[in-house]
């Protein structure tokens, strides 16, 4: 699925004040679809999403995943926009549920600990501490990456921050070895 492309369907899905667009190539696109889209790309899982579409909260087995989106949307939910259905979600889902604030704050922790690597003091007991305090910043950092529940992008984002996590640790390691 490619965002912004203009298909056989788009859908403009309203989650914590932020409006994405979604296409779809073709207009038989289902609801499990449209969840699998919303979990890849906002990383919201199927789990914790509720859908609500003119009115309508898709749930139940009268919403289930084989469902065309259209079909869904009825005629209230749906329009017709440049040559392509369109259609207004709004997802619900508690918050955190994406794990964008446990993802941050475990890059932040990675940031301060290459920022006290990059500051080392030149006296030796100083230089050890902050190396030391490095290296349980990477620790904290990797344990809450490694206990977060994600998926999509925060889960590509996590792998990311683990490889980053290990480069810093190996020249932590090397400096303490000094």
């Amino acid at each position: 699925l490619r965002r912004g492309a203009m298909a056989g369907l788009q859908v403009s899905v309203k989650h914590a004040g932020e409006c994405r667009d979604l296409s779809f190539p073709s207009a038989d696109a289902t609801v499990g679809d449209l969840r699998n889209a919303i979990e890849q790309q906002l990383s919201v899982p199927r789990a914790a999403q509720t859908l609500i579409c003119a009115g309508r909260r898709w749930q139940g087995l009268a919403f289930g995943d084989e469902l065309r989106l259209l079909d869904a949307a009825g005629p209230k939910g749906s329009k017709e926009v440049a040559g392509a259905r369109a259609i207004s979600v709004m997802l619900m889902a508690p918050a955190g549920a994406d794990g964008v604030e446990e993802v941050g704050r475990c890059a932040a922790q990675l940031e301060e600990a290459r920022a006290a690597l990059a500051a080392l003091p030149p006296e030796a007991e100083a230089a050890r501490k902050a190396l030391l305090f490095a290296d349980d910043l990477l620790t904290r950092a990797a344990t809450g990456l490694d206990e977060a529940r994600l998926v999509g992008a925060q889960r590509d984002r996590r792998r990311e921050l683990f490889a980053q996590i290990e480069a810093v640790g190996e020249v932590v390691a090397a400096r303490r070895a000094e």
